[in-house]
């Protein structure tokens, strides 16, 4: 087994990195390179300038040595380190996910545990991050493997069916076994959930000068967005991320909507607006309380989903007003869940559930108790490559080189 290395930072200067070496070299590596570092299992150590800290196998994330060096982040230091480290035998350069990949390869976590990892990478929200942890701690691989042993128990009657009767003639004796387990694996199937991973798009659009800039400013509580009393100071769409309790969302700020285009750029513009507004999740409209409203308002607020009014309350010196939007839009994107259950994100995971379904429904439906035994084992594995303790070596590839270098 080779002994990889990464940066498990991202690249570019930081007052801290985080080097991950983990493998057998890892003894190897600290005689030569730290002597002086004593290897005391998770006990800190300052050698040359960098915080040192060894895990020793079995106990770490992969199973294997683990040693994590935090050097200043200054990337010449970094990389000139991991060169000298891989200098030594049997050390080479991690690929993407291949430390998630041994922890799984060394029984650290089931596949649907290590999948949770990429979701804890990915997730864009409170929700999407509590379910990862939830993933993560065995919640749905605990329900898998309770099913599975369920699955096994019944097989294990009927091959005592197949074995010593000799003709059974179906599979009533436990077909209302087969039922409870079907029950179980459609609740799972329920709870499937496509993850988005990309940031909800609030776009706020109006007339020129309806203070749609301002309103940003506001709510993200920065003059990111050039503001002026002239119409037309914004001709471009402006993406700014807004922090909410419960996730991020992106404002996108548009140049403003008229009757009529005063110039070719002013209809380009307009005609961009048009196209950010029809991939947008929320349309704002916003409007200028302070004067009549625009000929265009009906028109436009039917393709709005909510109408913000400014330079009245939400420019009020206690901010009531934005308060009360932010809240708004959180409840609109990341309402509380009712449910505290793990939901499943994993396409392939629900692959594999619904083939255990299909092949439940067939041994009982089976006429012979060979079929129904075999369905039954069929159903099993199904289950099992869930969970992971049937694998193939694409399945893995496809799942970790997902992941960050490092990871």
């Amino acid at each position: 087994m080779e002994t990889i290395i990464a940066l498990a930072t991202p690249q570019g200067k930081s007052a801290i990195a985080v080097i991950r070496i983990s493998g057998p070299a890892v003894q190897a590596i600290c005689k030569t390179v730290f002597p002086s570092f004593k290897m005391k299992p998770r006990v800190a150590s300052l050698v040359d300038n960098s915080l040192i800290l060894f895990f020793p196998a079995p106990n770490s994330y992969t199973g294997e040595d683990i040693l994590e060096i935090f050097p200043h982040g200054n990337p010449f230091i970094v990389r000139k380190l991991i060169e000298e480290i891989c200098k030594i035998e049997g050390v080479r350069p991690a690929n993407r996910g291949e430390f998630t990949e041994r922890a799984f390869l060394n029984g650290k976590m089931d596949l649907t545990q290590a999948e949770a990892v990429g979701d804890m990478l990915s997730a864009q929200n409170a929700q999407t991050l509590a379910n990862a942890q939830k993933l993560l701690n065995g919640e749905i691989s605990d329900e898998i493997k309770k099913i599975a042993e369920n699955i096994k128990q019944i097989s294990a009657t009927l091959e005592l069916e197949v074995d010593f009767a000799e003709d059974i003639g179906g599979v009533e004796s436990g077909e209302w076994r087969v039922e409870s387990v079907l029950k179980q694996l459609q609740s799972l199937k329920k709870r499937f959930r496509v993850v988005q991973n990309e940031l909800p798009r609030v776009v706020l659009f109006g007339a020129p000068n309806a203070g749609k800039s301002s309103l940003i400013n506001a709510l993200v509580k920065e003059d990111r967005l050039l503001v002026s009393e002239a119409p037309g100071t914004t001709r471009d769409f402006v993406e700014v991320l807004l922090h909410l309790s419960g996730g991020d969302i992106l404002l996108i700020d548009t140049a403003g909507l008229a009757g009529e285009a005063q110039s070719e750029i002013d209809e380009r513009a307009m005609q961009k607006t048009k196209e950010v507004l029809n991939k947008a999740n929320l349309k704002i409209l916003a409007v200028d309380g302070s004067i009549p409203l625009p000929a265009e308002f009906a028109e436009w607020k039917e393709i709005a989903d909510m109408v913000a009014t400014t330079r009245t309350e939400l420019d009020c010196p206690t901010n009531l007003g934005i308060n009360e939007l932010k809240e708004r839009l959180n409840s609109i994107f990341f309402p509380k869940e009712e449910s505290e259950e793990a939901w499943i994100t994993s396409e392939r995971q629900i692959s594999c559930i619904k083939k255990a379904e299909e092949c439940l429904q067939r041994a009982v439906q089976a006429k012979a108790v060979e079929l129904a035994a075999f369905e039954m084992r069929e159903a099993r594995n199904a289950l099992r490559s869930v969970i992971g303790e049937i694998s193939d070596e694409s399945v893995l590839n496809a799942i970790f080189s997902s992941y960050c270098i490092g990871k």
